[in-house]
């Protein structure tokens, strides 16, 4: 009696662990993790959840637009112009353009005092690199050192960047003997529209690269 007792014990927990073995998986589906359970999530969900909460990329401020503003009946209505540019703000470079009489530009470094001194500082410029260098030994440009000749004022202007890339300041001057034109060249502060200043003097676009 004992050992068929036994046997029919043995028999029910093998049918029962059967049972659970069938079961199982189908029970273990449907259990779910609580509600406050975290979430894993990829790294990239992550990532567009944290840009989509700090919200969009501030973008840089454009840079302002450039103007040359003139020509002017002589320097005192520059000097006006220039006074009320700056009360908005705006930092204006006068410039005067020979260009109706003008037959090319030259980029120049000032006249020294003597000749020996203008041959010394020629010899410094090339020992820097400084190539298209001549003393000019005679007239009211004696001692002038002398950087280049350009037929227009971007060409000018492209050589003195170059030289200035060379540590060397030089200058431009329009040759000609017409009576120059005088400007100012300005840069307007980011987000100021030309029609701020239009009632100031009358202005033109400018490449700002032309900006001394």
């Amino acid at each position: 009696m004992l050992l068929r007792a036994a046997l029919v014990i043995f028999f029910m927990l093998n049918l029962s662990a059967a049972a659970w073995w069938v079961a199982g998986p189908r029970a273990r589906a449907a259990v779910q993790a609580p509600p406050d359970a975290p979430q894993l999530k990829l790294l990239s969900e992550a990532q567009a959840s944290a840009a989509q909460a700090r919200g969009p990329v501030a973008q840089p401020e454009a840079t302002g637009l450039c103007l040359r503003f003139g020509p002017f009946a002589g320097p005192a209505a520059r000097s006006g112009a220039r006074d009320a540019l700056a009360a908005l703000g705006i930092e204006a470079t006068p410039f005067e353009d020979r260009s109706g009489a003008s037959s090319g530009w030259d980029v120049y470094l000032p006249a020294q005092a003597s000749r020996a001194e203008a041959v010394e500082l020629a010899g410094k410029l090339k020992t820097q690199g400084v190539d298209d260098v001549f003393v000019m030994n005679e007239g009211s440009h004696a001692n002038r050192i002398a950087l280049g000749r350009f037929s227009s004022e971007a060409g000018a202007r492209r050589r003195v960047e170059e030289l200035r890339g060379k540590g060397v300041e030089a200058m431009i001057e329009a040759r000609g003997s017409g009576k120059p034109r005088i400007w100012l060249d300005a840069r307007l502060p980011a987000g100021m529209g030309q029609a701020r200043v239009a009632q100031i003097a009358p202005a033109q676009a400018l490449d700002c690269r032309m900006l001394r």
